[in-house]
Order: structure tokens, then C-alpha cells, then sequence
């Protein structure tokens, strides 16, 4: 799978000729990036009127793609056919072993295995970019593996061409600050020393949101002078879910005081008290656990799950995105973060946060309490977690 840092024209395109398929995912700016660069590499502009189809996943089906991509070029070398939300293909981001068992019961070859097989046999001349629907990236790494279309299909896929994996979040923010400090020297805009890194930090991950603040920055700062992070701060606002996450960094390290301040940033900016008391009561939930197992003597690293003793494991959440030793398998790098925050708890001081955290939302439902406005609620329920 190629990152994007690593996406050049030797790279994606071999001296012999394109890849037969490319499979694109990730950050919507990117993706457009990388779908002209292939389109350009591949297909001249005036070839393109009679050798390039564009296709909707979510309206068209697996036997139409194949089709498209069965015909020869006129009067071109290639044939380029793109499929964009290439993944709702037949509903293919639903498909599992029980649908295609179904299907193999009816006596009918699931959507997964005729793509599968298509892409097997596609002619040479045949330039087939399949791209994901673009994701707006949020703060935390996401739980399992990255996908392009379907884990059948993307084997294939990296079988007879390449995958390129545009996705920019926290475990790759240099990914995105990279791709600010290219964007900036491309507009001959000046950069302080920490500058990208900062309006990473403070806007987020979405690539095309960073550079609209980037190009903010620079018309406030004037032509040629350059951007500094105080004026950064002064023309961006922070990513509510950044801030969410700091939120939840501050209580898990008993700071009350910035706890507070950035609760206040966040329900002053319009954010739901509601999704607010979600993310404390997850990152509470997951400090209850982490600190379980460390009264256990367990280390939090990807290992965990197989080496959690058999009554320990029953008294874990079932459901998998909640189990904490399920997560650790795919974002092993939580571990220090939450074992650092969970020795600042027992055991009952974070199951007594769990039940002030239920008080505050049957209160903010009129359910149990004397209630309040929901604001006021969640600024006495951190002033205790604290």
C-alpha cells in the first residue's frame, strides 16, 4: 500500500506501462491529487473524451464496471475508467461471509467474487482507478484495517496494480503538515519555524479545510511576510473534536483548571453537551479497564487480548469497540497514554466517576435529579472527575 509521502510517477506508473487497477482512499483533497496524476501519467487530455469512463458506485453495478473496463482504447494506448465510491459497488461495504454464502446457496456469484475475478482478467490496456469514498479524518486511529473496497477485492487489487492510501490522522500528521509545508512554499507563502505543525494541531487533518485556514493566514499576515502561529490562533479555531480529545487528556491527567477551560471552549463554540458526556464517559471506560489491568500486572501493548486471564476477560464489554484489549490489537500506541492517565486513579475512584457521569445524564434528561442546564451539569461533573 503506498502512502501518499511516498506517491511519485516511478512509483505509480512502471517503465513497462500502468498498472492494470489502482485502488485511492483517504483524504478527499488527496484523492483528487492522486486521481489527476494517474489520469495525466495515463491518458493524454485529448484521448480522454472517447477512453475515459466515469462511474458512480453507489448507481451502477460490478457487471457494468467489468464491462467498461473489457473495452479497447481508440486511438490511444489506454483505457481509463474511474469508479468513484467504488466500495457501495453492489453494496460491497456490506458484504460478508454470511451475504456471500447466501449467494452461493441461490447459486448466484456474489458481488465480491465477480469483481474479484474481473480484476483478474482485465485487457493490458485497461487503466481501472477504483477510489473509496473520500472520509473526513478525525482525531483518534481508526479501529481495524484500512480498506479501499473489500479485503477480497483489494488482494487482487495489490496483486495486478497498487493501492494508495491517502488517509491523514493522528498517527500520520506528518503526512498533513508535510503537505502544508509543500502547499505553502508552493504559494510563495512564508512559514514560521512550527508553523504547519501548529495548524495541524489546531485545525485538524482534512487537507483542503487546512489549506482554505493556510491561505486565511497568509491574507492577514500581508503578501511575503510571514505566517506565525500567533496569528494562527488568531485567525483559526480549533477543531471541536481536537478539542474534545484535549478535554479528555486534561481529566485523565487531574487538570482541572484546563479541563475547565477547554469544556467552556467547547460548549461556547456550540458543541453538544450531549457528545461531550459520551467522550468523557468512553475515555473514563477505557481508563477503568487499563487500570484494571494493570492491577493485574498487564502490560497495554497489541499482546493484551491473548494474555488476559479467562476471568478477568468475561467481566470485559462484549461489544468489541468498547473492550479495550480488542483495541489495543489495532492502535497499540493508546497504550502508554492510557496507562500513564490510569495510575492517576484506583480503581474505585474511577468507578465512582462512572457513576457521576450516569447522574449527570438522567439530570440532563429530567429522568433523576434536580437538573439544570446540561452546560452547567457537565461543568460540576468535570469539576469532580478532576
Amino acid at each position: 500500500m503506498l502512502a501518499y509521502s511516498a506517491f511519485t510517477r516511478a512509483k505509480a506508473v512502471p517503465k513497462s506501462g500502468p498498472h492494470r487497477v489502482y485502488g485511492v482512499l483517504g483524504d478527499a483533497y488527496l484523492q483528487k491529487l492522486i486521481i489527476n496524476a494517474l489520469l495525466e501519467w495515463t491518458l493524454s487530455a485529448d484521448a480522454r473524451d472517447f477512453n475515459l469512463d466515469t462511474l458512480d458506485g453507489e448507481t451502477t453495478t460490478v457487471t457494468d464496471v467489468l464491462a467498461r473496463a473489457g473495452n479497447l482504447p481508440f486511438l490511444s494506448d489506454f483505457r481509463g475508467v474511474l469508479v468513484q465510491r467504488a466500495e457501495r459497488l453492489e453494496g460491497l461495504h456490506r458484504s460478508g461471509e454470511e451475504k456471500e454464502g447466501a449467494a452461493k446457496e441461490k447459486g448466484k456469484q456474489s458481488p465480491v467474487k465477480h469483481l474479484a475475478d474481473g480484476l483478474e482478467n482485465l485487457p493490458e490496456t485497461t487503466v481501472l482507478i477504483l477510489a473509496r469514498t473520500p472520509e473526513t479524518p478525525e482525531p483518534g486511529a481508526r479501529a481495524g484495517t484500512v480498506r479501499c473496497v473489500h479485503a477480497t477485492v483489494d488482494k487482487v487489487i495489490e496483486k495486478h496494480g497498487l493501492i494508495i492510501d491517502c488517509t491523514v490522522g493522528p498517527k500520520n500528521a506528518e503526512r498533513a503538515i508535510a503537505v502544508v509545508n509543500q502547499e505553502a512554499a508552493r504559494r510563495n507563502i512564508p512559514l514560521a519555524d512550527g508553523a504547519a505543525e501548529h495548524l495541524v494541531g489546531r485545525s485538524g487533518y482534512d487537507i483542503a479545510h487546512l489549506l482554505n485556514e493556510l491561505e486565511k493566514c497568509a491574507l492577514r499576515a500581508g503578501i511575503g511576510e510571514i505566517v506565525t502561529s500567533a496569528i494562527i490562533d488568531e485567525m483559526t479555531k480549533r477543531a471541536a473534536q481536537e478539542t474534545i480529545f484535549d478535554l479528555t487528556d486534561a481529566l485523565g491527567e487531574r487538570k482541572m483548571p484546563r479541563a475547565l477551560g477547554l469544556l467552556r471552549e467547547l460548549t461556547e463554540g456550540g458543541e453538544a453537551p450531549e457528545l461531550i458526556l459520551v467522550m468523557l464517559v468512553r475515555h473514563f471506560r477505557q481508563l477503568l479497564q487499563a487500570r484494571t489491568f494493570l492491577d493485574a500486572r498487564l502490560s497495554l501493548d497489541n499482546s493484551l487480548s491473548h494474555r488476559i486471564p479467562p476471568q478477568l476477560a468475561q467481566q470485559l464489554p462484549q461489544d468489541g469497540r468498547e473492550n479495550l484489549a480488542n483495541l489495543m490489537q489495532s492502535q497499540p500506541w493508546l497504550g502508554r497514554r492510557l496507562a500513564q492517565q490510569a495510575r492517576n486513579f484506583s480503581v474505585p475512584q474511577l468507578e465512582t466517576a462512572m457513576r457521576a457521569a450516569l447522574a449527570a445524564d438522567l439530570a440532563m434528561k429530567g429522568i433523576e435529579g434536580d437538573g439544570g442546564s446540561p452546560e452547567m451539569l457537565l461543568e460540576l461533573l468535570v469539576a469532580q472527575l478532576s
